[in-house]
């Protein structure tokens, strides 16, 4: 964002011409909404109002709510899920120590710490983030460098959350994140206690053998992990969190390795638990076993319910050929409402759109191979007592 606009946002003038904005202009197209402010502001009032209104109906579509905060478009798509933030803000508080967010961004983490009381403060490298920040958290933000951070890292708790995107490209390179991520570990480890947001999908060659880590889910989204370093964390503890489904870490027991051959019920374990490796110690919850040790679908005897894994019960196991499953689709009247795949070369869309159109009792397409063969199960979902599919 430029530092006008942000400037103009932050100001009297700004926010009161923000709040006296009528409710429904959210709904105006982009052209309409341009046309109605400048009758109203001047052209760069104008076009930072318009700008914010349309940043705050994509955080209320994305978070319920917009919470009040002014945003950036790249502070908008770096900001935690305030769920998660939450979460975070409670363990931090538990440890007893001062916060500082050293790359706090619009300060989403930032109000959620303050919001149990802990005391915490942020920096923010760039002016404009800056300057929104430390409006959306009355003033505890201020402009800095999370590299050369203003506190005594041995006295406090830090959280780092490193930029990766440059415009509107994202980074997927660990060293060109901005800190760097090996200068980002540093300053972790420096810390009485340091906490890492890092993306879901990083090479775990990344993640230091010291680090406790955490893969955080919400709903089918995996949100981050983040990592543990210092005070309060475990040594190379791995914990998949599905938040209002509960957690599971590496000390729960593990189920045998050796795999068995399917039957009647296939549990498809959660991204979070997938990417903690942890598949074999929620395989001993449910009573599972692996069916190939390169897969995650565990197969079982009884239809165990857990807020970690779906669960099927297999109608038939067919050998992956498109004309033999188009086929028996058609024969028994199947029509695939689901489709899931692990270790299987076809995506979902592009299989639903191999086999047309079908109709009939919807059923789920488990996608996977078993022993080096591509195999196809049939399956119905099974669900908790009192939910509907």
């Amino acid at each position: 964002m430029q530092v006008s606009r942000a400037r103009f946002l932050v100001s009297r003038a700004g926010r009161e011409a923000l709040g006296g904005l009528p409710g429904d202009i959210a709904g105006l197209t982009a052209h309409r909404l341009a046309e109605d402010l400048r009758r109203s502001f001047a052209p760069e009032d104008a076009a930072a109002l318009g700008e914010q209104i349309t940043l705050r109906a994509k955080a209320s579509e994305r978070w319920g709510a917009d919470h009040g905060f002014l945003y950036s478009a790249e502070g908008l798509e770096m900001m935690t899920h305030p769920l998660v933030a939450e979460r975070r803000a409670l363990r931090l508080a538990s440890l007893g120590l001062p916060v500082a967010d050293l790359t706090c961004g619009l300060g989403g983490d930032l109000r959620a710490i303050l919001g149990t009381g802990t005391g915490a403060s942020g920096i923010e490298r760039d002016e404009a983030t800056a300057l929104l920040a430390s409006a959306n958290v009355t003033g505890r933000v201020a402009r800095g460098d999370a590299t050369r951070p203003p506190v005594d890292l041995s006295t406090v708790a830090i959280l780092l959350d490193p930029t990766r995107r440059s415009g509107v490209s994202r980074r997927f390179d660990p060293a060109a994140f901005s800190p760097p991520w090996d200068v980002t570990l540093e300053l972790a480890r420096a810390a009485r206690a340091g906490v890492v947001k890092g993306p879901p999908g990083i090479d775990l060659k990344h993640v230091p053998p010291a680090a406790e880590v955490e893969f955080v889910q919400l709903g089918r989204s995996l949100r981050e992990c983040a990592l543990w370093l210092g005070e309060g964390s475990a040594s190379g503890l791995r914990r998949a969190v599905l938040l209002g489904g509960g957690a599971l870490d590496s000390t729960a027991p593990e189920a045998a390795a050796e795999c068995a051959e399917p039957g009647p019920f296939i549990f498809d374990p959660e991204s979070c638990v997938t990417r903690a490796g942890l598949v074999r110690h929620l395989a001993h919850v449910l009573g599972a076993q692996l069916m190939d040790p390169q897969v995650a679908y565990l197969t079982g005897p009884r239809p165990e319910i857990h807020p970690m894994a779906a669960t099927f019960e297999v109608l038939e196991a067919l050998p992956f050929s498109l004309s033999r499953l188009k086929a028996r689709l058609r024969e028994r009247s199947w029509r695939p409402d689901e489709v899931r795949r692990r270790a299987f070369p076809v995506e979902p869309d592009e299989l639903r759109r191999l086999l047309g159109r079908l109709e009939g009792e919807r059923v789920a397409l488990l996608c996977t191979t078993i022993a080096g063969r591509r195999t196809v199960f049939v399956a119905r979902r099974v669900m908790a007592p009192g939910r509907i599919a």
